[in-house]
């Protein structure tokens, strides 16, 4: 079971350098590389979870309005 899930975590890491390119690159700028990608996917789900559910609010009180006939500008 173990050596499954460690093959399987091989497999989706290969791919992911495969697919990035990062096979090609020396191992300071895969770690570069991949602190970037971190960082980017950090503050994705930040303003997800903290702006997203606000805009959505915003959105369907927009739609609310704006199929009911009242435009609230």
């Amino acid at each position: 079971m173990l050596t499954k899930i460690r093959r399987y975590l091989a497999l989706k890491n290969y791919h992911y350098e495969i697919t990035t390119a990062l096979y090609m690159l020396e191992p300071w700028e895969k770690a570069l590389f991949n602190s970037i990608v971190v960082v980017v996917l950090g503050f994705l789900i930040y303003t997800t979870v903290f702006y997203l559910p606000e805009q959505l609010k915003y959105f369907a009180a927009s739609v609310t309005d704006y199929t009911s006939g009242i435009y609230n500008n």
